[in-house]
């Protein structure tokens, strides 16, 4: 079952792939270094968030089970494999772009 969160994760995905190729096209259309870099910037920081947020729905979630109960076991279960997904996610977007950087970076001029 697909929910809120989970295409919230993959919208972001999205969004940072078509960034980075519209990079090209907004280099054609005159858009400034600057803008581009606000941009990035801004879909960083929401997709940073939003997996901020599962996280912290897990932890609310689990901490709840624990004091009262009220929370059934599976929906503990199903937060914290949300938000180790959203974590997996976001380390290896990390891993691709600082590869991306060192091989820019070792190429010659």
């Amino acid at each position: 079952m697909i929910d809120k969160t989970n295409m919230q994760g993959v919208m972001n995905v999205i969004r940072q792939a078509e960034l980075a190729n519209s990079r090209a096209a907004d280099a054609s259309l005159g858009i400034s270094n600057e803008q581009q870099q606000s941009r990035f910037a801004s879909d960083l920081l929401a997709a940073i968030q939003s997996v901020n947020a599962t996280q912290m729905r897990s932890a609310e979630t689990k901490t709840a089970f624990e004091a009262s109960g009220e929370v059934s076991v599976t929906d503990v279960l199903i937060d914290s494999q949300r938000a180790s997904v959203a974590f997996e996610a976001t380390l290896q977007v990390r891993n691709k772009v600082l590869k991306a950087y060192q091989d820019v970076m070792s190429m010659p001029v």
